[in-house]
């Protein structure tokens, strides 16, 4: 026979107690945040975020300013000489440099050996680096017979000859 009965068939229950219902913060949807799409905490980590992104950027275009001008008056390394002066920069309102005239001048007058200007050295291991000063007739009319007697007679011979 084949009925279709229906038996009922029940779990066996587990030892352990039922789970209490726990609660659990609600999940912040886009209903429930203000109008900059963020709740309280978010929008002051990116206020914040926004201020160093700011000053960060605004410490880039200093950076750049300042190290263009000790470039142009021949400074060897500009971002060392502007690290050396870094905390010492002051800005107005508006968050422009004030104070850039002063920081190169000081930079120039403190380090004058990062603005010197090298001479390029030959690949003839610096022949011709010092010159003597050329003899002409004009120089040696100012010179004291003294002076002419000490001087290299073939070369004072080759000026009296050029006429």
């Amino acid at each position: 026979m084949n009925t279709h009965e229906t038996q009922s068939i029940e779990q066996p229950s587990l030892p352990f107690a039922e789970p209490k219902a726990s609660v659990q913060p609600p999940v912040p949807t886009s209903r429930d945040t203000d109008k900059a799409g963020a709740s309280g905490a978010d929008l002051i980590q990116l206020q914040t975020e926004n201020a160093d992104l700011k000053a960060a950027i605004r410490l880039r275009d200093v950076r750049d300013a300042v190290t263009k001008e000790l470039s142009t008056r021949g400074a060897r390394s500009p971002e060392l000489l502007f690290d050396a002066v870094k905390g010492e920069l002051q800005f107005d309102e508006e968050g422009r440099l004030v104070n850039q005239n002063a920081l190169v001048a000081k930079l120039t007058g403190g380090f004058p050996e990062q603005f010197a200007r090298e001479t390029p050295v030959g690949i003839d291991g610096g022949a011709g680096r010092f010159r003597t000063p050329t003899l002409t007739k004009e120089t040696l009319s100012r010179m004291s017979a003294e002076e002419i007697a000490k001087m290299d007679w073939n070369e004072v011979r080759k000026v009296l000859a050029q006429g």
